[in-house]
């Protein structure tokens, strides 16, 4: 069986238990890179898979590789794909399921889910969400709160959030990694790490 573990976002202590059961259960632990390496090597030692960043021809050849093997060790063994926060959101896991679903339909998967990156915002800028809360590009005069993930151009997005009646904006870089900011912003920079969030509230 093939297992989709969310690691949250990017605090060991904010891996679930319930990923911990798995990691350490499991036969093998692949994860995408060194920096979600560096959050399960208290737990198990991983092996580091590192996949050329888009979608080029290069970065889908090696997540082919990656699934042929998969559909293969998966009918014998337990494998877990740990990823930084939830599976289900943005992840190369989503890509390698692809592409083991193109050649076996029918291999067996199971989701962990992690915590996600665009709730844990929140417990960081100290601020309730008790209104309707906007994560994609729906557009509606009665949303209080907009999250942006990947903000990587914080003062384009913060002028647009405006013309949705976005009036405070709090920028969230690499929570939880090292070079961390997180603060409320009048002057939006006008770039941003790629691990960045930018939150507005109207």
């Amino acid at each position: 069986m093939l297992f989709g573990v969310g690691l949250g976002p990017g605090d060991p202590k904010l891996i679930t238990l319930k990923a911990i059961e798995v990691l350490k259960a499991v036969d093998e632990v692949i994860v995408p890179g060194r920096l979600a390496e560096s959050l399960v090597r208290h737990i198990v030692k991983p092996r580091v898979v590192n996949f050329p960043m888009g979608k080029g021809r290069e970065g889908r050849e090696s997540i082919i590789k990656l699934a042929k093997e998969l559909i293969d060790r998966c009918s014998r063994e337990n494998i877990a794909f740990a990823c930084l926060g939830d599976p289900m959101f943005y992840s190369t896991f989503h890509h390698l399921v692809e592409e083991m679903i193109n050649i076996n339909p029918g291999i067996e998967i199971e989701v962990v889910p992690g915590i996600p990156s665009f709730t844990t915002v929140f417990s960081r800028i100290k601020v309730f969400v008790d209104n309707h809360l906007l994560i994609t590009t729906l557009k509606d005069d009665d949303i209080g709160y907009v999250v942006v993930s990947k903000a990587t151009r914080p003062r384009e997005i913060c002028e647009r959030l405006k013309k949705m009646g976005m009036k405070k904006f709090y920028l969230a870089e690499r929570m939880f990694m090292d070079g961390e900011r997180v603060e409320k912003i009048d002057r939006p920079p006008e770039k941003a790490d790629y691990f960045t969030i930018v939150v507005g509230i109207r």
